[in-house]
């Protein structure tokens, strides 16, 4: 049976193939567009995938259309169900084989751990939405993924960093890295304070939830207009949220049982923060792509709830 994962319609389209339970091959869009962040499929890129294994018998795409148009609602989007019509959106590639949906974090969640190689970890995802949801905790045991906190939108913490992404001058969604970067060049206690006090109610439950004062959803541009200094401000952005993503993850440390973490979620792309959560643990796995992209694998693992034997290899690299 030949299964495709598929993520796309928003921002990085990817496909994964699976061949009787084995995953085969997997792929950016970009890859083969050269298109940067690449939301759609090419008929170049399904071709190869048809012609290496064959037409698909059934496509799992990485959320629910139907709940993210609910919350697009809510945000003041509008009912954007027309455009999340996936069935219509992959009839463009004669695509017209059955199509199973999962949710959001559930597919970011079964790719961490069931590449991981671990029968027991901890499991965060921290992303900027998901559907509702923007950050969940999960327990693995063996073949079995439980999901333990969730927290929902508007409150998201990858959110208020692609929005202080943007204040600072860059792109959000694309330009992370530069602030990251920028960061280390700053004094990053400047503006430490003023960013907990505008931003955030930190009362943590046992499993940390983060509160927030504002919806950064449509961008911080009009925050603090007097701050002109953006490698300060960028170093202070940057130290805030790796200050509450160890937070998070200390939490779990201390309230689940297993020593071995897995992150998954575009902020696990945070390198620097990643850095700061490793020595909690005793093991440390963050998949490669483990942003939306990663989610083509995911959601077919999400469907099957088993691990695999995952090689790195197995995603295309046009370079």
């Amino acid at each position: 049976m030949i299964i495709w994962g598929m993520v796309g319609n928003s921002h990085d389209a990817s496909l994964a193939v699976f061949k009787d339970g084995e995953l085969k091959w997997a792929a950016l869009a970009k890859d083969f567009s050269e298109v940067p962040n690449d939301p759609h499929f090419s008929w170049t890129m399904l071709s190869v995938a048809r012609e290496l294994y064959g037409e698909p018998d059934k496509i799992v795409w990485y959320e629910r259309p139907f709940l993210k148009s609910l919350r697009q609602l809510k945000a003041g989007q509008g009912f954007l169900f027309r455009e999340n019509n996936i069935k219509k959106y992959l009839a463009r590639w004669n695509l017209k084989c059955p199509i199973e949906y999962v949710q959001h974090h559930d597919s970011h969640a079964a790719y961490g751990y069931y590449t991981s190689g671990y029968t027991d970890a901890s499991i965060i995802c921290i992303d900027s939405i998901g559907e509702f949801e923007t950050l969940t905790m999960w327990k693995g045991t063996g073949d079995r993924l439980t999901k333990v906190s969730s927290q929902s939108y508007p409150n998201s913490l990858g959110l208020w960093y692609s929005a202080m992404t943007q204040r600072l001058g860059y792109e959000p969604n694309k330009q992370e890295a530069v602030v990251s970067t920028l960061a280390r060049s700053g004094d990053k206690y400047k503006y430490k304070q003023k960013l907990y006090d505008d931003f955030f109610d930190v009362t943590f439950d046992p499993l940390c939830k983060i509160n927030f004062k504002e919806n950064c959803h449509r961008g911080l541009n009009w925050w603090a207009p007097e701050i002109k200094d953006i490698d300060n401000l960028a170093a202070s952005v940057q130290f805030v949220f790796e200050d509450l993503v160890l937070k998070l993850t200390t939490s779990m440390a201390f309230n689940m049982p297993s020593k071995n973490i897995v992150v998954t979620g575009g902020c696990a792309l945070n390198k620097d923060a990643m850095d700061k959560v490793k020595p909690n643990w005793n093991a440390m796995w963050i998949p490669p792509n483990p942003g939306d992209p990663g989610s083509c694998i995911g959601a077919v693992l999400a469907s099957e709830k088993k691990h695999i034997d995952f090689d790195p290899k197995v995603w295309y690299n046009s370079k």
